[in-house]
């Protein structure tokens, strides 16, 4: 009986600490936006520069043609399959991104940092 409350209490432990890592890499990934639904979550124009995550439909073009098309470049080694970490020259086009097809663009900097990216 003791084996299977420490197994059961293990198991618990693991979920709890899996909860809170997804949740932190949520919240790492869409923060606290207010935007509505949908939109963008940028509260001021021009406001995203250095890293930039870029999310798109994975069945368009993908998130590295649009950030190409909209005068960014592409940064880290890969791309996954709905979205990418860019750069560009000035603040990030976001609504440029947006009429291409953008899901979303968020400051990344932070999550970045964790996936090994350096701008």
């Amino acid at each position: 009986m003791r084996q299977k409350a420490e197994d059961f209490m293990t198991a618990l432990l693991l979920a709890l600490v899996l909860c809170i890592l997804f949740g932190a890499g949520l919240f790492a990934i869409f923060g606290t936006g207010t935007a509505p639904q949908g939109a963008l979550s940028v509260s001021l124009p021009g406001a995203l520069s250095g890293v930039v995550l870029v999310i798109a439909p994975p069945w368009g073009q993908g998130a590295a043609a649009l950030v190409t098309r909209a005068g960014g470049r592409q940064i880290g080694p890969v791309s996954a399959p709905f979205g990418t970490f860019a750069s560009f020259d000035g603040p990030a086009p976001v609504d440029r991104l947006r009429d291409l097809g953008a899901w979303a663009a968020r400051d990344a900097g932070a999550l970045a940092t964790i996936c090994g990216v350096r701008p």
